[in-house]
């Protein structure tokens, strides 16, 4: 087996094999062991199992404390290892390497702004482009996400769903004393990611479908007329950056251009119902900035 090395501390080949021994005997075997205990009874360089082991010893005081009772009945009475002592000298622990990959969920918030487009179709009456309407939409989102990373090298691949309540909604004086107001009252998209990983920081760019629940109001002097809606579906691109706070916890900050295309809103009377009354072709387009945090499962 060649010198042995136990906790950093050269030592006799049969003293190390009569500790590796004794474990083994109070684990019920030499490969639970090494998945539990991580004992290392050879120098730097020997091989155990066809796999080398790291260079230094990676046996924790804790796993020692935790088969010392075992030990001491086996017949080696080994003296109490406390962090810092002596004998612990050479030994060094290792965290857990951290990864990307794995399952996700989080939250979050941010600012939307945006334009819209209304042409309305009397059917008969003006040409539909002299009473269109062009205005700013502005508003929050807030909500959750949940997604999943696949991580080789410095490459991070990622699929993500999320869905947002909005505030965002703008509004336009039109056709005279009317005043047009339009609104989004959610918003959800699904992104594909694909991202570089600097250890625990990652940049990443983000493209995907997006849905929007989007409303169209006209009112007279505050008194509600006209009101439809549609849900319309469309794309979304953009970028962002996550930093882990942790192996489990992350925050990020993300920019995303959504286009929710165009569709046709067909209003009717308000507290009415019936026929349509006006069919809008509105086109809908936001620019956001999202905070959000995310807890990653462990892998």
């Amino acid at each position: 087996m060649g010198q042995g090395v136990c906790l950093g501390i050269g030592c006799r080949d049969d003293w190390c094999r009569s500790l590796e021994l004794a474990a083994c005997r109070a684990d019920g075997g030499f490969k639970a062991l090494g998945s539990r205990c991580q004992l290392q009874t050879l120098a730097p360089g020997h091989v155990r199992d066809g796999k080398p082991f790291p260079e230094a010893a990676q046996l924790g005081l804790i796993g020692l404390q935790a088969y010392q009772p075992a030990l001491v009945q086996s017949g080696l009475n080994l003296p109490t290892v406390h962090r810092g002592d002596s004998i612990g000298r050479g030994v060094k622990f290792y965290e857990q390497p951290f990864t990307w990959s794995g399952f996700y969920f989080g939250g979050h918030a941010g600012l939307a702004t945006g334009d819209t487009q209304g042409t309305p179709d009397l059917g008969g009456g003006p040409p539909p482009g002299l009473l269109s309407t062009d205005y700013n939409l502005d508003g929050a989102l807030y909500d959750g996400q949940i997604g999943f990373n696949w991580q080789t090298g410095a490459l991070v691949l990622g699929v993500e769903g999320s869905l947002s309540g909005s505030s965002v909604q703008g509004s336009t004086a039109c056709v005279i004393l009317l005043e047009c107001k339009r609104d989004v009252d959610w918003l959800a998209t699904v992104t594909g990611r694909v991202g570089y990983a600097m250890g625990r920081s990652l940049v990443y760019g983000l493209v995907g479908v997006a849905w929007g629940d989007v409303n169209t109001n006209v009112s007279i002097v505050g008194i509600p007329i006209l009101s439809g809606g549609e849900t319309h579906v469309g794309w979304v691109a953009g970028f962002g950056f996550e930093h882990a706070l942790s192996n489990h916890i992350s925050a990020r900050i993300e920019y995303a251009h959504v286009d929710l295309g165009s569709d046709t809103h067909g209003l009717t009377l308000v507290g009415v119902g019936g026929p349509v009354v006006v069919n809008d072709k509105v086109d809908v387009r936001m620019d956001t900035i999202r905070l959000g945090v995310n807890i990653k499962f462990p892998h």
